[in-house]
């Protein structure tokens, strides 16, 4: 079978589809890989994406295949449905499509695509593309939503999830027939030279000023966030084994591929949601097998109940650079709210305090923090405000407006309260760079780079003063200044190296 899979992220590295990919070619399948980056990005650009001749090419690029498969979140609706339309009204090839939004919304979804898959993909993309090899049914597919001529849909129930993802081979990077939709909107075929171009450019790339390379060791999540899909993702397998790591062995193995394959890779980017709660004796190995046979510098993720002085100090010795954990609030409240109460201030202070004492060793880490949230109010924010003030220096925020993503328990509870009346405007077209400007968003501008002394954020996150600053009649004068701010940074930052 040839199966073309399609990506509207704007992040190349996209380590489920290149698995995907693999897992597939390894099995007997040829693949050809389109990448597709969605222009919108953190604007609302409507229901058209692309242009008429991106879908041309397009089209003529899936003319010769059996099955197409398009991954998507919840911000890539519109661009998986243009595509969708444009390859159904030149073609006969079915569409699947997959990824977190095609398993927490099925039913929006199969409307406009053939099959969608709820649920781990490998093992199921596999299934569907033996049996249409075979020219057998597909509509018992385990992990399948299928829709016939007729417009009945089969919804079959998802699989056991696989413990064993030593099972995958490592994502496909060989470019045999990959593509790839470069700015003016033509799709070129994908080079070593392109896929290092953009490998150079991603968030943590700018940052250290180094090529990275992203990957996963794991899949899930412990925690159990209420603005985050991983929610939705627990609920639809009741908790059961959601979480699951590679063997240190079979990531190792990834990694040197991977520096044979580009020898200017100067850093690993681990993009687990929790890379900290891999177990201690598991994360010992990987220490020890990374610093002997990798040895670059690498960076990953962390939350404030996984942070320990013995995991510090085993991954910075092993190569650790740069940390972001994610904080989200200082606000009992809101830390309640986020089903994140175990992690209030005197853990995320203690966190902080642990990294800090590795600063000379290291970038400054992030500490992501959710705005613009309906159910917060002004006081929460400062709280948030008057936490960071006590954080050890240096750091960098991450402040994000938060969506209300499909699927999650804040999603519910906004859809229920009357926050979600537009899903097009409050959700699908919202991006989480889409920051309101406001008094206490100021601030977050503000304090961003870490450089603004404790004592004066304090004072301007006092409630005395945060209540007359934030008052209604001068919002609209600080939403100006706010967009000025960001206005002036985005002129400054560098186009490559760490950013302003």
């Amino acid at each position: 079978m040839r199966i073309a899979l399609i990506s509207p992220f704007p992040d190349i590295t996209v380590f489920g589809l290149r698995t995907m990919s693999a897992y597939l070619r390894e099995r007997g399948h040829w693949t050809r890989m389109i990448f597709l980056p969605d222009p919108a990005c953190d604007e609302d650009y409507g229901e058209e994406r692309y242009r008429p001749e991106t879908l041309r090419q397009l089209v003529a690029l899936c003319r010769d295949v059996d099955l197409v498969g398009i991954t998507l979140m919840t911000n890539y609706f519109a661009a998986a449905r243009q595509i969708t339309h444009a390859i159904h009204a030149a073609t006969s090839v079915p569409v699947v499509w997959g990824g977190v939004h095609a398993t927490i919304c099925p039913d929006e979804c199969i409307v406009h695509a053939d099959i969608v898959c709820v649920g781990d993909g490998e093992e199921a993309l596999l299934d569907l593309a033996d049996a249409l090899g075979r020219g057998a049914a597909i509509d018992a597919l385990a992990n399948l939503w299928v829709r016939a001529g007729d417009g009945a849909i089969s919804r079959n129930p998802p699989r056991p999830l696989l413990r064993d993802l030593d099972r995958y081979p490592a994502p496909d990077y060989s470019l045999a027939d990959h593509h790839f939709m470069v700015a003016d909107g033509t799709i070129t075929p994908f080079t070593r030279e392109l896929t290092e171009r953009h490998l150079r450019t991603g968030t943590v790339s700018n940052l250290l000023g180094k090529m990275g390379y992203q990957t996963m060791t794991g899949r899930g999540c412990p925690h159990k966030c209420s603005y985050c899909a991983n929610d939705a993702l627990k609920n639809l397998y009741d908790k059961r084994g959601y979480l699951r790591w590679r063997s240190v062995e079979h990531v190792i193995d990834e990694l040197e591929q991977v520096k044979r394959r580009f020898p200017d890779i100067g850093f690993v980017w681990i993009s687990d949601d929790a890379f900290f709660s891999r177990p201690s004796a598991s994360l010992a190995a990987f220490c020890a097998a990374y610093k002997e046979r990798i040895g670059l510098p690498f960076s990953c993720l962390a939350s404030p109940l996984t942070v320990t002085e013995e995991k510090m100090a085993l991954l910075v010795d092993a190569g650790l650079v740069y940390v972001q954990m994610g904080i989200e609030s200082g606000s009992a409240r809101m830390q309640a709210l986020y089903n994140r109460a175990r992690m209030d201030n005197r853990r995320v202070l203690r966190a902080a305090r642990i990294i800090n004492r590795y600063r000379a060793r290291m970038f400054p880490p992030s500490y992501d923090f959710l705005l613009d949230v309906p159910y917060e109010r002004t006081e929460d924010t400062l709280e948030s405000l008057r936490l960071i003030a006590r954080l050890p220096k240096p750091y960098r925020l991450q402040p994000f407006s938060l969506v209300l993503y499909p699927g999650t328990e804040l999603h519910r509870m906004g859809v229920r309260d009357g926050h979600v009346r537009d899903a097009h405007r409050d959700v699908y077209a919202k991006s989480y760079n889409m920051r309101a400007g406001s008094y206490p968003n100021l601030l977050f501008a503000l304090a961003q780079g870490g450089r603004m002394p404790g004592p004066l954020l304090r004072l301007l996150a006092s409630r005395p003063l945060g209540r007359v600053l934030g008052a209604a009649p001068l919002r609209p004068g600080f939403a100006w200044l706010y967009r000025a701010l960001r206005a002036l940074k985005a002129r400054l930052r560098p186009v490559g190296g760490r950013a302003a």
